[in-house]
């Protein structure tokens, strides 16, 4: 029954593999909630310095007097939306 002492019924090598799934798919998760967070830490990063940039212009615009001030705010609350 028993394998030189080393594992149970199944033998050494299947020992190994039954415990090595599991570990295996933990590891796997923690990489891809790893990717994820990092990959939606970038896109908000993106997202903010892109949305900055819009609200410069868009004060630049109104300041210069191109748009009305009524224009700015219809255009101010779509930014923020």
């Amino acid at each position: 029954m028993f394998c030189n002492g080393f594992g149970t019924y199944y033998g050494y090598g299947g020992f190994n593999l039954i415990i090595m799934i599991p570990v295996l798919i933990v590891c796997l998760l923690i990489a891809y909630f790893i990717y994820k967070a990092i990959s939606s830490r970038n896109l908000n990063l993106a997202t903010n310095i892109s949305s900055a940039k819009a609200m410069s212009i868009l004060n630049e615009r109104f300041a210069k007097g191109e748009i009305s001030e009524e224009e700015y705010k219809t255009k101010k609350n779509q930014m923020l939306k």
